[in-house]
């Protein structure tokens, strides 16, 4: 059975959900679902177009697998970057990415980077990417990505 999460904005109670990619990113999948639930703040991204982005703890840190720097409409990724290998960025970094337009291109100041593709929207893509096209002009939003079960 495939796992699921539930992506929800959570003042502005739009939910979609997303399968796991465990055949493709095992280890990726694996040590995301242990760490589930996230909460945080959802971000627009800077450099790569309509792409949202949630930090999570940094301590979190997954070898390289599944990578892409092609995302398609509805991935999702997980990127670390190490503090101080990139410019402005002083501190250790974790995120997952959520890529809902055309075009998106997971990027830092440097250019391109490559993410571990480890899940994909399945349900309620428009709602989500619409909500996430907002924060451009709204603001960041609260978010949870928890298990289904």
């Amino acid at each position: 059975m495939l796992k699921r999460t539930r992506l929800t904005f959570t003042k502005d109670g739009v939910t979609a959900s997303a399968e796991l990619l465990e055949r493709d990113a095992p280890e990726t999948c694996a040590a995301l679902w242990k760490a589930l639930p996230f909460e945080g703040t959802l971000y627009h991204a800077i450099w790569s177009g309509p792409e949202t982005y949630l930090p999570i703890d940094p301590r979190i840190r997954i070898a390289p697998e599944n990578q892409t720097t092609q995302s398609q409409i509805g991935d999702i990724g997980y990127y670390y970057v190490d503090g101080g290998r990139i410019a402005g960025w002083p501190d250790d970094f974790s995120e997952i990415a959520f890529f809902y337009g055309r075009g998106a291109r997971p990027n830092m100041p440097t250019g391109p980077v490559a993410m571990n593709l480890f899940a994909r929207i399945v349900e309620n893509l428009d709602g989500f990417a619409e909500a996430c096209d907002r924060i451009r002009l709204e603001g960041v939003k609260p978010f949870r990505m928890e298990r289904m079960e």
